[in-house]
């Protein structure tokens, strides 16, 4: 193996944030606006992958479904539980609750899960679930790997935060708070990718549609009930569970390929 060969492998982890934030960050001000904004994570998993021969593995993760159909349950139903719960608290606090016309069809929802999955969830899940996540040390616990990877996604998210000033702050705690219930749902589906990315497309679902629904004021406030009840369940799932993210550990979650 030569020596720009050894380098990438070794270094593969962090080269692979170096590329998801270049292309990421690039293309947000070069063409003024997110418009392929996550492709970068995208991107930079099959380019790391395929370097390093773990684009086997990354396909794997990404069609890894045979899971429990808890887990299902989970990935379908805590992200749109967190945006009901939002919503109704700020009904609590003063906003008019959405009309029946607003809400539409009772399958709205399942029309634009689609569409929200390919807008964002996919291209960063094979990112982080699918690449990133794999590599970090097994020697640390996964809640604190969970930490790191919360901290990387949050900086990565930043041009797209600040181009939403009056939302920015609890945008970020959302997507940090996430990356732990994510994760929950990561570490108990063996490494799947795909339940992740399940958890992640409907929650982008429901958060949205509600959220535009309100204005103003009241909408700024629904972000932050948002974020806050996905705080406490990200704490919740912490306590139940310990560093370990699982409750009955049963089987460990798969190693990425040695690099």
């Amino acid at each position: 193996m030569d020596a720009n060969a050894s380098f990438v492998r070794r270094y593969a982890l962090v080269l692979f944030f170096v590329l998801a934030y270049g292309f990421s960050w690039g293309t947000f001000f070069i063409l003024g606006g997110p418009f392929v904004f996550p492709l970068g994570a995208l991107l930079a998993a099959f380019i790391m992958a395929s370097l390093t021969g773990g684009l086997k593995d990354l396909l794997s993760r990404l069609l890894r479904w045979r899971v429990g159909i808890q887990w299902y349950a989970a990935a379908l139903l805590v992200g749109p539980a967190i945006a009901l719960a939002a919503l109704y608290l700020n009904g609590l606090l003063g906003a008019p609750l959405p009309t029946a016309a607003q809400l539409g069809p009772w399958y709205s929802l399942f029309l634009l899960f689609p569409a929200v999955l390919f807008d964002a969830p996919f291209w960063e899940e094979t990112g982080w679930r699918g690449f990133a996540l794999p590599r970090f040390p097994s020697t640390r616990s996964p809640l604190f790997n969970t930490l790191i990877l919360g901290l990387l996604v949050i900086g990565w998210h930043l041009p797209i935060a600040l181009s939403e000033r009056a939302i920015a702050t609890p945008y970020l705690i959302g997507a940090f708070s996430s990356a732990f219930v994510t994760n929950w749902v990561y570490y108990n589906t063996r490494g799947s990718a795909l339940l992740p990315m399940l958890y992640h497309t409907a929650a982008n679902t429901a958060g949205p549609y509600f959220f535009s629904m309100f204005a103003g004021s009241e909408q700024v406030r629904y972000f932050w009930l948002l974020a806050g009840v996905t705080l406490v369940v990200a704490v919740v799932v912490i306590l139940v569970t310990g560093p370990a993210l699982q409750r009955q550990p049963r089987r460990p979650v798969e190693p990425a390929p040695a690099l």
